[in-house]
Protein backbone atom coordinates (compact mmCIF):
# COMPACT_ATOMS: atom_id res chain seq x y z
CA UNK A 1 0.00 0.00 0.00
CA UNK A 2 2.68 2.52 0.98
CA UNK A 3 1.47 6.12 1.37
CA UNK A 4 -2.31 6.57 1.47
CA UNK A 5 -3.66 10.01 0.48
CA UNK A 6 -7.08 11.38 1.34
CA UNK A 7 -8.84 14.75 1.45
CA UNK A 8 -10.82 16.37 4.26
CA UNK A 9 -12.63 19.70 4.60
CA UNK A 10 -12.54 21.83 7.75
CA UNK A 11 -16.17 21.76 8.90
CA UNK A 12 -18.13 23.80 11.45
CA UNK A 13 -17.42 21.48 14.39
CA UNK A 14 -13.68 21.80 13.66
CA UNK A 15 -13.36 25.52 14.30
CA UNK A 16 -13.14 27.89 17.25
CA UNK A 17 -14.25 31.50 17.58
CA UNK A 18 -11.49 32.68 15.24
CA UNK A 19 -12.74 30.25 12.53
CA UNK A 20 -9.46 28.30 12.76
CA UNK A 21 -9.07 24.61 13.50
CA UNK A 22 -9.44 23.65 17.15
CA UNK A 23 -7.33 20.94 18.78
CA UNK A 24 -9.89 18.15 18.55
CA UNK A 25 -10.23 18.72 14.79
CA UNK A 26 -6.70 17.42 14.26
CA UNK A 27 -7.59 14.21 16.09
CA UNK A 28 -10.82 13.88 14.11
CA UNK A 29 -9.02 14.24 10.80
CA UNK A 30 -6.22 11.86 11.77
CA UNK A 31 -8.67 9.29 13.08
CA UNK A 32 -10.63 9.43 9.83
CA UNK A 33 -7.51 9.14 7.67
CA UNK A 34 -6.26 6.14 9.66
CA UNK A 35 -9.57 4.32 9.27
CA UNK A 36 -9.79 5.11 5.55
CA UNK A 37 -6.30 3.70 5.05
CA UNK A 38 -7.26 0.51 6.90
CA UNK A 39 -10.57 0.27 5.05
CA UNK A 40 -8.69 0.42 1.75
CA UNK A 41 -6.92 -2.85 2.65
CA UNK A 42 -9.92 -4.56 4.26
CA UNK A 43 -9.18 -3.87 7.93
CA UNK A 44 -11.30 -0.80 8.75
CA UNK A 45 -14.08 -0.35 11.29
CA UNK A 46 -16.68 -1.93 9.00
CA UNK A 47 -14.51 -5.05 8.65
CA UNK A 48 -14.29 -5.89 12.37
CA UNK A 49 -17.14 -8.45 12.41
CA UNK A 50 -15.81 -10.20 9.31
CA UNK A 51 -12.15 -10.31 10.42
CA UNK A 52 -12.82 -10.71 14.17
CA UNK A 53 -9.81 -8.44 14.70
CA UNK A 54 -9.31 -4.72 15.12
CA UNK A 55 -6.67 -2.07 15.74
CA UNK A 56 -6.43 -0.36 19.14
CA UNK A 57 -4.80 3.04 19.48
CA UNK A 58 -2.12 3.59 22.15
CA UNK A 59 -1.22 7.22 21.49
CA UNK A 60 -1.41 10.26 19.24
CA UNK A 61 1.46 12.73 18.97
CA UNK A 62 0.86 15.88 16.90
CA UNK A 63 2.96 18.89 15.94
CA UNK A 64 0.88 21.87 14.73
CA UNK A 65 2.60 24.35 12.42
CA UNK A 66 -0.47 26.26 11.25
CA UNK A 67 -4.24 26.12 11.78
CA UNK A 68 -6.39 26.00 8.66
CA UNK A 69 -9.71 27.86 8.52
CA UNK A 70 -13.32 26.91 7.95
CA UNK A 71 -14.01 25.28 4.57
CA UNK A 72 -10.32 24.85 3.73
CA UNK A 73 -9.64 21.56 1.97
CA UNK A 74 -6.78 19.58 3.46
CA UNK A 75 -4.68 16.77 2.02
CA UNK A 76 -3.68 14.05 4.48
CA UNK A 77 -0.87 11.63 3.76
CA UNK A 78 -0.48 8.59 6.02
CA UNK A 79 1.69 5.49 6.04
CA UNK A 80 3.01 2.74 8.29
CA UNK A 81 6.45 4.08 9.14
CA UNK A 82 7.44 1.25 11.47
CA UNK A 83 6.05 -2.24 11.95
CA UNK A 84 6.94 -4.66 14.69
CA UNK A 85 5.26 -7.94 15.54
CA UNK A 86 3.53 -6.42 18.58
CA UNK A 87 2.77 -2.88 17.39
CA UNK A 88 2.79 -0.54 14.41
CA UNK A 89 3.64 3.16 14.11
CA UNK A 90 1.48 5.14 11.66
CA UNK A 91 2.69 8.56 10.54
CA UNK A 92 0.77 11.49 9.04
CA UNK A 93 1.29 14.78 7.26
CA UNK A 94 -1.48 17.36 6.79
CA UNK A 95 -1.21 19.87 3.95
CA UNK A 96 -3.12 23.02 3.03
CA UNK A 97 -2.48 23.21 -0.70
CA UNK A 98 1.29 22.59 -0.82
CA UNK A 99 2.02 23.84 2.71
CA UNK A 100 2.68 21.35 5.50
CA UNK A 101 0.56 22.54 8.45
CA UNK A 102 0.86 19.58 10.84
CA UNK A 103 2.48 16.19 11.23
CA UNK A 104 1.80 13.35 13.62
CA UNK A 105 2.42 9.77 14.50
CA UNK A 106 0.45 7.14 16.37
CA UNK A 107 0.98 3.71 17.88
CA UNK A 108 -1.39 0.77 17.34
CA UNK A 109 -1.73 -2.82 18.50
CA UNK A 110 -3.61 -5.61 16.70
CA UNK A 111 -6.35 -7.09 18.86
CA UNK A 112 -8.77 -10.02 18.89
CA UNK A 113 -12.18 -8.30 18.67
CA UNK A 114 -13.86 -10.99 20.81
CA UNK A 115 -11.37 -11.55 23.63
CA UNK A 116 -9.70 -8.10 23.38
CA UNK A 117 -6.30 -9.78 23.75
CA UNK A 118 -3.31 -8.35 21.87
CA UNK A 119 -2.17 -10.45 18.91
CA UNK A 120 1.06 -10.61 17.00
CA UNK A 121 0.60 -8.75 13.73
CA UNK A 122 0.58 -11.39 10.97
CA UNK A 123 3.20 -11.05 8.24
CA UNK A 124 0.50 -10.87 5.58
CA UNK A 125 -1.12 -7.90 7.36
CA UNK A 126 2.18 -6.02 7.51
CA UNK A 127 2.82 -6.79 3.84
CA UNK A 128 -0.67 -5.57 2.90
CA UNK A 129 -0.11 -2.21 4.58
CA UNK A 130 3.48 -1.97 3.48
CA UNK A 131 6.08 0.15 5.21
CA UNK A 132 7.56 3.52 4.27
CA UNK A 133 10.64 4.15 6.40
CA UNK A 134 9.99 7.85 6.84
CA UNK A 135 9.39 8.93 10.45
CA UNK A 136 8.04 12.45 10.99
CA UNK A 137 9.62 12.82 14.45
CA UNK A 138 13.32 12.29 15.01
CA UNK A 139 13.00 11.28 18.65
CA UNK A 140 11.09 8.30 20.04
CA UNK A 141 7.98 9.07 22.07
CA UNK A 142 8.05 7.95 25.70
CA UNK A 143 4.53 6.67 26.36
CA UNK A 144 5.14 5.22 29.83
CA UNK A 145 3.41 7.28 32.54
CA UNK A 146 2.22 6.84 36.09
CA UNK A 147 0.10 9.12 38.26
CA UNK A 148 2.35 11.40 40.38
CA UNK A 149 1.71 11.71 44.11
CA UNK A 150 0.01 14.61 45.88
CA UNK A 151 -1.84 16.13 42.94
CA UNK A 152 -4.98 18.22 43.47
CA UNK A 153 -8.21 17.08 41.87
CA UNK A 154 -9.34 19.55 39.19
CA UNK A 155 -12.44 17.92 37.71
CA UNK A 156 -14.74 14.93 38.15
CA UNK A 157 -16.57 13.84 35.00
CA UNK A 158 -19.12 11.06 34.48
CA UNK A 159 -18.98 9.77 30.93
CA UNK A 160 -22.10 10.04 28.78
CA UNK A 161 -23.60 8.24 25.77
CA UNK A 162 -22.36 11.03 23.51
CA UNK A 163 -18.76 10.07 24.39
CA UNK A 164 -19.02 6.50 23.12
CA UNK A 165 -17.72 5.00 19.89
CA UNK A 166 -18.79 1.94 17.87
CA UNK A 167 -17.12 -0.35 20.43
CA UNK A 168 -19.15 1.25 23.26
CA UNK A 169 -15.97 2.68 24.78
CA UNK A 170 -15.26 6.38 25.16
CA UNK A 171 -13.91 7.62 21.83
CA UNK A 172 -10.26 8.61 21.80
CA UNK A 173 -11.11 12.24 20.97
CA UNK A 174 -13.20 12.50 24.16
CA UNK A 175 -10.04 12.07 26.26
CA UNK A 176 -8.84 15.37 24.84
CA UNK A 177 -12.28 16.95 25.36
CA UNK A 178 -12.31 16.00 29.04
CA UNK A 179 -8.76 17.21 29.65
CA UNK A 180 -9.46 20.51 27.87
CA UNK A 181 -12.03 21.42 30.53
CA UNK A 182 -9.27 22.18 33.03
CA UNK A 183 -6.77 23.88 30.72
CA UNK A 184 -6.64 27.59 29.97
CA UNK A 185 -8.21 29.00 26.82
CA UNK A 186 -4.90 30.62 25.85
CA UNK A 187 -3.04 27.32 26.07
CA UNK A 188 -5.70 25.49 24.07
CA UNK A 189 -5.87 28.16 21.38
CA UNK A 190 -2.12 28.53 20.94
CA UNK A 191 -1.06 24.90 21.38
CA UNK A 192 1.58 23.65 18.97
CA UNK A 193 2.07 20.16 20.41
CA UNK A 194 -0.55 17.63 21.52
CA UNK A 195 -0.05 14.12 22.82
CA UNK A 196 -2.79 11.78 24.03
CA UNK A 197 -1.81 8.44 25.58
CA UNK A 198 -4.40 5.71 26.12
CA UNK A 199 -3.70 3.41 29.06
CA UNK A 200 -7.10 1.79 29.63
CA UNK A 201 -10.48 2.08 27.95
CA UNK A 202 -13.13 4.27 29.59
CA UNK A 203 -16.70 3.01 29.55
CA UNK A 204 -20.19 4.48 29.94
CA UNK A 205 -20.90 6.16 33.30
CA UNK A 206 -17.30 5.82 34.49
CA UNK A 207 -16.40 8.70 36.79
CA UNK A 208 -13.09 10.15 35.66
CA UNK A 209 -11.06 12.38 37.96
CA UNK A 210 -8.69 14.83 36.28
CA UNK A 211 -5.41 15.96 37.82
CA UNK A 212 -3.02 18.48 36.28
CA UNK A 213 0.72 18.96 36.57
CA UNK A 214 2.33 21.60 34.36
CA UNK A 215 1.22 20.82 30.79
CA UNK A 216 -0.01 17.31 31.58
CA UNK A 217 -3.52 16.14 32.51
CA UNK A 218 -4.05 12.71 34.07
CA UNK A 219 -7.41 10.96 33.63
CA UNK A 220 -7.92 8.59 36.55
CA UNK A 221 -10.72 6.29 37.72
CA UNK A 222 -10.70 6.29 41.52
CA UNK A 223 -13.29 3.51 41.84
CA UNK A 224 -11.30 1.10 39.64
CA UNK A 225 -7.88 2.48 40.68
CA UNK A 226 -6.90 2.85 37.02
CA UNK A 227 -4.98 5.51 35.12
CA UNK A 228 -7.00 5.71 31.90
CA UNK A 229 -5.10 8.29 29.93
CA UNK A 230 -2.69 11.20 29.76
CA UNK A 231 -3.04 14.39 27.73
CA UNK A 232 -0.12 16.76 27.14
CA UNK A 233 -0.66 20.12 25.47
CA UNK A 234 1.91 22.87 25.00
Amino acid sequence: MGVYITKEKVIVEDIGKDFKMNNRSFLRILQEAANRASTAVGHGIADIKKNKTTWVLLYWRIKILKRAKYNDELTIKTWASFNKKIYSIRSFEIYLEDELIAFADSKWVFVDATTHSILKIPDEIMQTYGQVEDRVFEEEFKDKFKLPDNLTEKLSYETMKRDLDVNHHVNNIAYLDIASEILSDDLLQDATEIAVVYKKEITYKDIITCYCQDDTVYLYNKEKNILNGIVKIK
